[in-house]
């Protein structure tokens, strides 16, 4: 007799075949297939359940388990549900469902009640028509049927609860909205925020670096409810509760490992947390090297993929990585500034070192903060107010041009030069610009600025106005370090 039930691979749940077969023998249950402990130790279970519940434990036979794939360690906390419905089925104590698409997980006690394992709702993902054997007592919504024992006895007439889809309360920071920004640092809100560009904050302590990071959340789109089980399932073994995109911000002590995950088996780092939030690397010259260039492979494709032994394990990394740092030990100096710094010219190159050129050019944007800034100030609600009308603009746009599903930051190559034609690009971009990932950083930054403008077409002023943030103090900074 063959049943489906659940086995755990990497972070979240996948169907296992559990095949039983009853020979003659002692009556005990062997199972196949690398079984872990937990597996095993559920025989006693599985036994005292069965017995209970007033069934019979087959006499003189022995119960041979096989699971498939059997080439693949097993970890469970709910096949001890499947065997022992499976015993009782292949016995023919009790009737088998006429469903072909029976799923079984679930938990025994020794006194044959049945519990749901809290992982069933957060990490089982399935796009048939399936009913799911399980324990009672849950209330909560999964997008499939689920047929809920309280006891084994309870088999002839489970309690049905219809498959609902999943709802999560999405609710919107409100850090950074009652604020008021100077019109530079709004400009920039709304770049980063439309278009979610990677960004380097460079400036004097004091400059506000970090209020731009945490506002920045504020202003992001509201996820969709798919998006917010990803963010959900990502960040439930921190157990912090979450009702919006994460931020993540972890010390700058951190190790690689702790960044991007491994170990054996591999698991998550802190980018992998931020899925479809935000990272922020607070004092990012005072991160280790080596952690600083962990990041150059996920912030350009947004996924992490792990080798460790014979185990592979791909993360998803789509975050908004936020950086800020000082360009100097006295924390004041930036470039085209009056400040005097008191320190030497060896003690600041020295210092300047510390930022790879490599990563720093993983960043799409890249800002200089200054402690004071004249001119008008602006609301942080009407900057969200303002991004919201994009966002509408964009929505409708996506009806007839797909390209506009996707944020700014995510456009390819080809779909970005479709608006332009060959020769502007080569009078655009200066002569000096030989790297094709700042040519394209400025064409995505140009593609937000167009979003702004809520302009369908790109056109060349998009893009000279782009260079002034992904150009220019670029090449400022590397004259800087020379």
């Amino acid at each position: 007799m063959k049943i489906q039930s659940l086995i755990r691979e990497n972070d979240r749940l996948v169907p296992v075949e559990v095949e039983l077969s009853l020979i003659p023998g002692l009556p005990q249950i062997q199972f196949l297939g690398l079984p872990d402990q937990a597996i095993k130790e559920s025989i006693h279970r599985i036994k005292s359940a069965i017995r209970a519940q007033g069934f019979e434990f087959p006499k003189a036979q022995q119960i041979l388990v096989n699971l498939r794939p059997s080439h693949l360690k097993k970890s469970s906390r709910g096949l001890e549900l499947a065997v022992a419905l499976g015993l009782l089925w292949e016995s023919e104590q009790v009737p088998k469902p006429a469903e072909d698409s029976v799923l079984v997980y679930g938990e025994l006690s020794l006194n044959g009640s049945v519990f749901e394992p809290d992982d069933l709702t957060e990490d089982f993902e399935t796009s048939e028509d399936r009913v799911v054997w399980t324990g009672a007592g849950s209330h909560r919504k999964t997008p499939f049927m689920r047929a809920c024992l309280k006891e084994l006895r309870d088999l002839l007439a489970p309690e049905i609860h219809p498959a609902v889809a999943r709802e999560y309360l999405i609710e919107r920071p409100a850090f950074g909205l009652d604020l008021r920004f100077p019109e530079r640092q709004a400009e920039l809100l709304k770049l980063i925020a439309i278009g979610e560009h990677s960004l380097l904050l460079a400036g004097p302590a004091g400059s506000g670096k970090s209020t731009i990071a945490k506002s920045l959340l504020s202003l992001l789109q509201e996820p969709s409810q798919e998006d917010f089980h990803e963010i959900f399932r990502n960040n439930k073994e921190s157990k912090i509760p979450l009702n919006w995109r994460p931020m993540v911000h972890p010390h700058h002590s951190t190790s690689p490992l702790g960044l991007i995950g491994g170990g054996v088996p591999p698991f998550k780092g802190e980018f992998s947390r931020a899925h479809k939030g935000i990272l922020v690397l607070d004092e990012l010259l005072e991160f280790n090297p080596r952690a600083q260039e962990t990041l150059r492979e996920p912030m350009e494709e947004f996924r992490i993929r792990l080798r460790r032994g014979r185990y592979i394990e791909e993360h998803p990394a789509e975050a908004l990585v936020i950086a800020t740092t000082n360009l100097c030990p006295c924390g004041d100096w930036v470039p085209q500034s009056k400040v005097v710094c008191g320190r030497s010219l060896k003690k600041c190159q020295s210092y300047m070192e510390r930022l790879s050129g490599p990563l720093v050019d993983r960043f799409q944007v890249l800002f200089f903060t200054q402690k004071r800034e004249g001119g008008s100030t602006v609301l942080g609600a009407d900057i969200l107010k303002h991004l919201e009308e994009v966002r509408l603009f964009r929505k409708k746009t996506a009806l007839h041009d797909l390209r506009f599903k996707k944020v700014s930051a995510r456009w390819t190559w080809e779909e970005l030069i479709e608006d332009l034609p060959r020769f502007y690009l080569e009078e655009l971009f200066p002569k000096e610009m030989i790297s094709r990932r700042r040519d394209l950083a400025t064409l995505r930054v140009a593609r937000s600025y167009a979003d702004l403008e809520m302009c369908e077409k790109l056109e060349p002023r998009h893009v000279e106005r782009a260079l002034k943030v992904t150009y220019v103090p670029f090449e400022a900074l590397k004259r800087l370090g020379c």
